[in-house]
C-alpha cells in the first residue's frame, strides 16, 4: 500500500516509517500540514496515518483534503489527546475509519494496516462495476 504519514514528532515519524516499511508499504512521511499537502499532489495514497495534533493545528485539514482527491483513501488517525471523546472525532472527521491511541502499539496498527489492505481489492472491483454499470445504457 501507498501510505501517507503525517507525523511532527521525529522519533516516532522515524519509527513508523520503519514499520510501514518492514511490512513492505511504500511510506511517505511528512512533518507538517504543508508537507502533507505537497504530498498528495503528486501520490496517489490508499492509507493516510495522521497525527491529529500538529502543533496547533488540527490533521482533519488533510484528510478533507483526501475526501476530495482522494475519496478512497482510508484514514487513521493517531492520538494521545482525549480531546474528542465519545466518538465526536468520527463526526468531525467524515472520513475517519479508525483512531489510534497513544502510544502506538505497532501489532495493532500493523493489524489495522492489514484489515484495510485486505479490503482494498473489493473497494476497487466495487468501484469498477459501479462505474460500469453507469456506463450502460438501459
Amino acid at each position: 500500500m501507498n501510505i501517507l504519514l503525517l507525523e511532527d514528532d521525529p522519533a516516532l515519524r522515524f519509527a513508523l516509517t520503519q514499520v510501514l516499511e518492514d511490512e513492505n508499504h511504500r511510506a511517505h512521511a511528512a512533518a507538517n500540514i504543508l508537507e502533507a499537502a505537497k504530498l498528495m499532489e503528486t501520490e496517489h495514497f490508499d492509507l493516510l496515518l495522521l497525527d491529529l495534533m500538529i502543533g496547533d493545528e488540527l490533521s482533519t485539514q488533510i484528510a478533507d483534503l483526501a475526501g476530495y482527491r482522494l475519496p478512497r483513501a482510508e484514514v487513521i488517525y493517531m492520538t494521545g489527546s482525549n480531546r474528542f471523546p465519545n466518538a465526536e472525532l468520527f463526526r468531525l472527521s467524515r472520513n475517519a475509519s479508525w483512531v489510534l491511541r497513544k502510544p502506538v502499539d505497532f501489532f495493532e496498527l500493523k493489524a489495522m494496516i492489514a484489515h484495510i489492505n485486505r479490503s482494498i481489492p473489493e473497494r476497487r472491483m466495487s468501484s469498477a462495476c459501479a462505474f460500469a454499470h453507469r456506463g450502460t445504457s438501459t
